[in-house]
């Protein structure tokens, strides 16, 4: 008698895997179904999140357009000559800025890299050439927007957007977010705001 064969004749076979069987087709419907509204869910939060982030950079780009152009307007009505070496050197942080947002993409390039919906992707992994690294750019935009500020004598802006690099599913982007509001209202209001000094004692 042959175990294998009785066992793929056995009626009570079915009854016996019942319970598995139904935990891998609700498991396969639940993970369509939620891949399908991740999909969904991903593209308004990618569309709300590059709103701010281009709002910011964009805010940047027309700051540093119009001191140029305020710097070159100013050059033809005086002496090119006679121009002060701090306008020089706004002039030329303004224009290192403008190149630098030049830079930054305005196209997801993972998207336009991906093969067809009937094919698999040859690799999970994007290559580093294929995608720039936004934080960084974005900080370099911030810290010239901040050296053209200090330079013109101007208080920068204080709302930035929030780039946040966390696990899908993991819940770690609303606590970023909240430190990064509680860092920003300590930089406004200051770290001793809440301390009352008569209370201290030496």
């Amino acid at each position: 008698m042959d175990w294998d064969t009785d066992m793929a004749d056995d009626p009570l076979e079915q009854t016996t895997h019942l319970e598995s069987t139904f935990y891998s087709r609700g498991y396969d419907s639940g993970f369509a179904h939620g891949r399908l509204h991740g999909l969904f869910e991903g593209r308004e939060l990618g569309k709300e999140k590059s709103w701010e982030l281009w709002e910011e950079v964009g805010y940047y780009e027309g700051w540093a357009r119009m001191w140029i152009d305020l710097f070159k307007n100013r050059a033809t009505a005086i002496n090119i000559a006679g121009r002060k070496s701090k306008e020089l050197r706004a002039l030329n942080h303004a224009q290192t800025l403008v190149d630098l947002i030049n830079t930054f993409p305005t196209v997801n390039p993972t998207s336009v890299s991906q093969p067809s919906s009937g094919q698999e992707p040859l690799s999970t992994a994007p290559s580093e050439e294929a995608t720039p690294d936004l934080a960084n750019l974005l900080s370099q935009i911030r810290a010239r927007y901040r050296l053209l500020c200090s330079c013109l004598g101007v208080r920068p802006r204080l709302a930035t957007a929030v780039i946040v690099e966390a696990k899908p599913g993991s819940g770690a982007s609303a606590a970023v977010l909240n430190n990064r509001q509680e860092e920003m209202v300590d930089a406004i209001e200051g770290p001793m705001r809440s301390v009352d000094t008569k209370q201290l004692k030496f």
